[in-house]
């Protein structure tokens, strides 16, 4: 009897967990792959899986296709019901080589007009044109503070957020790993905030070179 109970509670519980879907209303997304020169890329891997939040969410893989002649796909699917998220990974090769990069977008509902999501031109770096800026922050004085850290360049833009979460101010760490395309100068731009002189602030910008091989940059403050 406790097996009998403990079977239904499990299929309650996975079958409360599946993602519903309107099979009267359809989503588009819609894009178009050049690579960095603009030239449409061909025959690149699109999947598109909605998911859910928590660690047990659940998951499904909604659709996928290819890229045409001109590097345009467009994916079609039922919309679910609720508000989902939406993963869309653009030439994601699990355990193949690529000459391109991969590149996933996340997306909400709100993202979407008129039930479509349009991400216009993405560009996709190819993988020999892409090396890594990292940055080292040396403190040496607990007076201070780092802050704003952000860089000005091309960039592969690996992971694109379309609902970015703003920056809280009391639970911030700066990002200080960087993927960069090779062969151009990288504008840094930091504040430091110095609470032992009245809380002075004091922007900076500086120019780093990043030829082929990886960059690491020491910030001492």
């Amino acid at each position: 009897m406790k097996q009998i109970l403990l079977f239904f509670c499990l299929f309650i519980f996975l079958t409360s967990c599946e993602i519903q879907y309107d099979g009267e209303t359809k989503i588009v997304v819609t894009g178009k792959i050049v690579d960095e020169n603009g030239i449409p890329i061909p025959e690149k891997k699109i999947d598109i899986t909605i998911y859910g939040d928590g660690t047990y969410a659940p998951s499904d893989l909604v659709s996928y296709g290819n890229t045409d002649q001109n590097g345009s796909f467009t994916l079609i699917f039922p919309a679910p019901k609720g508000d989902y998220n939406f993963s869309i990974a653009i030439n994601n090769l699990i355990n193949e080589s690529s000459e391109f990069q991969s590149k996933e977008f996340f997306a909400k509902r709100n993202n979407f007009e008129n039930y479509k999501l349009d991400l216009n031109k993405i560009t996709l770096y190819k993988t020999k044109s892409i090396t890594y800026l990292k940055l080292i922050l040396n403190n040496t004085s607990k007076n201070k503070q780092i802050k704003d850290i952000q860089i000005e360049g091309k960039q592969t833009d690996s992971y694109i957020d379309l609902n970015p979460e703003p920056n809280n101010p009391n639970y911030y760490y700066p990002n200080t790993n960087f993927t960069v395309i090779k062969n151009q100068n990288i504008i840094l731009k930091y504040t430091i905030i110095d609470y032992s002189n009245s809380a002075v602030t004091t922007p900076y910008s500086i120019t780093i070179p990043v030829n082929n091989d990886a960059v690491t940059y020491t910030i001492t403050y």
